[in-house]
């Protein structure tokens, strides 16, 4: 049985698919193979072909903080699609589809908490991510562009819970949606524009509601992927965040 499968698997390696995705036959041996296969595979592209070892040090990344946000979003992702399929972006609906789905849908509940919990710990992760970025100087030159970056996917994050409590529209939802029109009412000039676009109107009603939708579904996953692929781009290219006291050792 073993045979067989070394077999099979000696048969998958010449394949046209295995040639596909790691353009190569054999798994690389040398440096210069590990560096070859980086450069043409994108799914090992993403990380450097080298990298520091303090990089991966749990004392240095804080239990791999940034790593945990994305699996996060993975998971946010793969349960806001189950839950898209049964929820209604309706005043008069949204209420009762999210109780369908709590108390009647096969799983729903699960997938439903497991949404919810993992879009707070979602916060919780990346919060802890900037503080380390921080607290280890690793916004520091090179890497300023990648901090601002960060910042945003910071605010993106708590904008995506936010606009997750408004989409029961019970009591919670209802007047989380009316404090942010309120708050965007208060910003100088625009205010009143913004206030508009988020509630479709004077009010808050079925636009006000359709538009939450959007802005949590489609729009600030969006900015969040691109600016996700950005950020990693960025720690790649800048030497996967090597500490900046390993390059003050080489200058003292």
């Amino acid at each position: 049985m073993i045979d067989q499968l070394l077999l099979a698997f000696q048969g998958l390696r010449r394949s046209r698919l295995w040639l596909s995705i790691f353009r190569r036959e054999a798994l690389p041996q040398t440096e210069a193979d590990w560096l070859a296969m980086n450069r043409r595979n994108f799914f090992v592209h993403i990380l450097p072909a080298k990298m520091h070892k303090e990089s991966a040090s749990m004392s240095y990344n804080w239990l791999w903080m940034g790593v945990i946000s994305t699996w996060l979003f993975v998971i946010l992702t793969v349960t806001g699609v189950f839950l898209m399929l049964y929820y209604v972006p309706s005043t008069e609906r949204a209420y009762d589809s999210v109780r369908e789905i709590m108390n009647a849908v096969p799983l729903g509940r699960f997938f439903r908490n497991l949404h919810k919990w993992a879009a707070e710990l979602m916060v919780f992760t990346v919060f802890f991510h900037m503080l380390r970025v921080f607290y280890t100087g690793s916004y520091q030159k090179p890497r300023e562009w990648n901090w601002v970056i960060g910042v945003l996917l910071f605010v993106i994050t708590i904008m995506l819970a936010f606009s997750g409590y408004i989409l029961p529209w019970d009591q919670l939802g209802y007047y989380a949606a009316k404090i942010a029109s309120n708050i965007a009412d208060g910003t100088p000039f625009i205010g009143v524009y913004v206030k508009q676009i988020l509630l479709g109107g004077d009010d808050l009603w079925q636009p006000s509601l359709l538009r939450w939708y959007v802005i949590h579904v489609y729009i600030l996953p969006a900015l969040l992927v691109f600016l996700v692929a950005f950020h990693f781009w960025r720690i790649r290219k800048d030497d996967y965040s090597k500490p900046h006291w390993t390059e003050e050792r080489k200058r003292g």
